[in-house]
């Protein structure tokens, strides 16, 4: 699977009722420095119209209700405690790509890409099998870098870099594994920063993807009936050229897919037609276009198979 799930709670979750309307909370965490839909773009994203499209598409009902927002050094503050109890994983995990030696950041990576199989490595970087992966590791660990810190070291409004002190940690995937779990009812947190994966066991997809991520899925018990949070940057979905409308309706069924993995647990799929087709190196108008102007079948949009208990799912 090429996103990053890390969902194990198979035999937890609560069978999901189709005849049910869902609540689904938002919470919204802003940098008010980087480039952000207006408060006026979630009414339209997160409106009734969604909730319709949820259900003509995966057949749940589902309400989004927007219950907060803040800017994220409040964020960071208020939830100091959690990152100081969690100092260790931060310590073990974290690869200060600004200092790493470029030996061991190929080790790292190479060991990122041994957890791959052989069919996706040539899938997303476009090597033959015959290719060692250290040698794979060894050509890709530069670019790797530079993607990182020249986002990293972008001029922003109000400051001269991303990095802001000891907050960068709020920019880093890692930071958002280790806080998802402390959620008790927001079931989708959308940032507008981005989010780099330079942390051990880095998915291969990420790697592909300039060492970045736009989505995490991750279990948390607190939430239920799903038992599952969702981590959603607006950042790649903004450097769009697609107009802003579209870019709206882009991201709304980004939306809808990210259900489909939280609620029924579909993974993605090679279905390029599919409403959970994969995105690939964030080219999400090719993405859209390919659901919305393929003549498919409703209620249910190229999804084969469909279940309501995740029992029956996850292996």
């Amino acid at each position: 699977m090429f996103l990053l799930l890390f969902l194990s709670c198979k035999n937890s979750t609560e069978p999901l009722n189709k005849e049910k309307t869902y609540t689904v909370n938002i919470t919204y965490i802003e940098d008010a420095a980087i480039n952000a839909f207006s408060p006026s773009d979630f009414l339209d994203i997160f409106d009734d119209d969604l909730s319709k499209l949820t259900y003509d598409i995966l057949g749940y009902k589902i309400k989004y209700n927007l219950k907060n927002g803040m800017e994220y050094d409040d964020f960071y503050i208020a939830n100091r405690r959690i990152i100081n109890d969690n100092a260790h994983i931060f310590k073990r995990d974290f690869i200060d790509i600004k200092n790493i030696d470029n030996k061991k950041l190929q080790h790292y990576i190479l060991y990122s890409l041994s957890n791959e199989t052989r069919a996706n490595i040539k899938k997303l970087f476009g090597y033959e099998y015959a290719v060692p992966l250290d040698i794979i590791a060894k050509n890709i660990a530069p670019s790797y870098v530079e993607s990182i810190l020249n986002v990293w070291n972008t001029p922003v409004k109000n400051r001269n870099q991303l990095l802001d002190g000891s907050k960068f940690m709020i920019y880093t995937a890692l930071y958002w594994r280790i806080i998802a779990g402390e959620f008790k009812d927001s079931s989708i947190v959308v940032v507008n920063m981005p989010l780099t994966a330079n942390y051990l066991s880095m998915s291969a997809k990420s790697i592909a993807d300039g060492g970045f991520v736009d989505r995490l899925v991750l279990e948390n018990n607190n939430i239920k009936p799903c038992k599952s949070i969702a981590v959603i940057s607006t950042y790649t979905f903004l450097q769009s050229n697609a107009d802003c409308e579209t870019i709206k309706n882009m991201f709304a069924y980004y939306i809808i897919q990210t259900i489909g993995m939280m609620f029924p647990k579909y993974d993605v799929s090679d279905d390029k037609h599919s409403i959970m087709s994969e995105v690939n190196r964030f080219d999400y108008f090719n993405w859209y276009s390919n659901i919305v102007n393929f003549q498919l079948k409703t209620p249910y949009k190229t999804i084969k198979e469909y279940r309501d208990n995740i029992k029956n799912i996850l292996p």
